[in-house]
């Protein structure tokens, strides 16, 4: 302790200066203890009550957890729907490859193979339903044969809820969206139809009908290449004389008469009676310069047909090369 007087230091708990006897100061000690003041912004100490996990706390926590499951779920159904492609939403966030209107081409004419029927294995009696009752569910063959058969009666709208109802059972369930593409067809919904032929494609690469079908829907919106490139591989599939005339036309259109006359040649060979072949056939070969072919490809026409636009255009070409010859 320093004298505040004389500034001589003096050993702690002296209360006289050992130098000039000057009483010192005496220094008060700070007690443990806090000091309460009225200064109302004076730190004051407070006691922290203990938290407790109760009932409140555990509801709580529970509802959290449900509204993460939600969450979850709805992302996962998300993720499903875009994988399966909401089977029935039919988005169109793929734009078809197909003009809004068809290009109609003439004088070439075409027709689209007819939506196959599926045979039972065994004919289906009163007392085979009694006894066996059809199975709906489960079974898209089944749906898919009544909604062909509505179509058959010209009842469309039966016919298009059979095929949803073969693609509630089964979203990979080619033959049904064939069946969809052929109604949209019907009705000119091109895009729709494009829509599902491509869809009958994704799930069956080698679907000939919708092979087929989707090429001459190019065909007739003038996209020849991407019709003849769908024609080829269907030839290169299962050859038939459906594809070989179709890839005939195309070639007709495209300018290249050489190629479609060894297709109308190898479709009449298949199907020899055939009025629609011999009147592409008889084209090409005015193209060719062959008046007399051209000629007897006519007369087959003649004989062939019952469409009275085609005997017309017939009669009115052999009296053309009757004339020039």
């Amino acid at each position: 302790m320093i004298c505040p007087a004389c500034q001589a230091e003096n050993p702690p708990g002296t209360k006289i200066c050992v130098k000039c006897g000057q009483e010192l100061p005496q220094t008060v000690e700070m007690s443990s203890e806090p000091v309460y003041t009225s200064d109302p912004f004076a730190e004051k100490p407070f006691n922290v009550p203990k938290s407790k996990f109760g009932v409140k706390d555990m509801v709580r926590d529970v509802i959290d957890f449900c509204w993460l499951l939600l969450i979850i779920f709805l992302v996962f159904l998300g993720f499903l729907g875009e994988v399966t492609h909401w089977t029935f939403r039919f988005t169109e966030t793929e734009e078809a490859q197909i003009q809004s209107k068809p290009v109609i081409v003439k004088p070439v004419s075409y027709h689209v193979v007819s939506v196959k029927a599926i045979t039972p294995e065994k004919p289906i009696t009163e007392e085979t339903i009694v006894e066996k009752p059809e199975v709906e569910y489960e079974n898209p063959a089944s749906f898919y044969q009544k909604g062909k058969k509505q179509f058959d009666l010209h009842h469309y709208q039966s016919s298009f809820t059979y095929l949803r109802q073969a693609l509630e059972v089964d979203p990979t369930y080619a033959e049904a969206y064939f069946g969809l593409g052929y109604l949209y067809a019907r009705f000119d919904m091109n895009d729709a139809a494009v829509r599902m032929y491509e869809m009958a494609l994704r799930f069956d690469p080698n679907h000939m009908d919708s092979m087929n079908n989707l090429a001459m829907m190019y065909f007739h919106a003038g996209n020849y290449d991407d019709a003849l490139e769908l024609i080829q591989k269907a030839i290169s599939v299962n050859d038939n004389a459906d594809c070989e005339y179709n890839l005939g036309s195309i070639y007709l259109e495209k300018n290249q008469p050489e190629d479609a006359l060894q297709a109308f040649l190898k479709a009449v060979a298949m199907r020899p009676n055939d009025a629609s072949i011999f009147n592409n056939m008889a084209l090409t070969y005015e193209k060719l310069g062959k008046k007399q072919e051209a000629a007897d490809a006519w007369n087959k026409v003649l004989q062939y047909s019952d469409n009275a636009d085609l005997l017309q255009q017939a009669k009115t070409h052999l009296d053309s090369l009757q004339t020039q010859s």
